[in-house]
């Protein structure tokens, strides 16, 4: 016969099971979230100018961050920092997409991106299209008031690109 104790221990380590139980389901969603679309998006990217290798990443939720990796102008400055501490910063290892959220269909939209030719950063949308190449979308205040870049894969093994013509 139980003690009325030992009823409430054994309640309580079921309660606390459950819980764990629950928090293991959880953290198991949430590694599993990345869509597919998010590993076909990881790698490096050639930007649309061709001037730049910039390298994507993908968390477990399925965000994407670019950082540059490459160009055409090994160790040029962040010149155009609005941050003037910023401007004496290498921008080859600088993160420039950041914060983009899957939004289902091979798209990320919620994030930003940082245009070092002006300094300015914008808000962002980037789609993984049916022809392997990433329609990045930078805007300000409504996505009908901006401008696009078509990346594409790069292949390549040098990170150094010949300088523009």
């Amino acid at each position: 016969m139980a003690t009325p104790m030992n009823a409430i221990a054994t309640q309580a380590g079921l309660a606390l099971r459950a819980c764990a139980l629950v928090v293991a389901l959880a953290t198991t969603s949430v590694q599993a979230a990345a869509p597919p679309a998010a590993a076909q998006a990881a790698g490096r990217w050639l930007t649309e100018p061709r001037d730049g290798i910039i390298e994507i990443t993908v968390s477990p939720e399925g965000a994407l961050e670019g950082r540059i990796v490459g160009g055409n102008h090994p160790g040029r400055l962040d010149a155009k920092n609005p941050d003037a501490a910023a401007r004496t910063k290498e921008l080859r290892g600088q993160v420039i997409l950041k914060g983009m959220a899957w939004q289902g269909e091979g798209r990320w939209s919620g994030g930003t991106i940082y245009d070092p030719d002006s300094g300015s950063t914008y808000k962002c949308n980037v789609e993984l299209r049916d022809d392997g190449t990433l329609k990045v979308r930078g805007y300000i205040g409504f996505s009908l008031l901006g401008k696009n870049q078509v990346w594409t894969r790069y292949t390549g093994t040098s990170l150094d690109l010949p300088p523009a013509h």
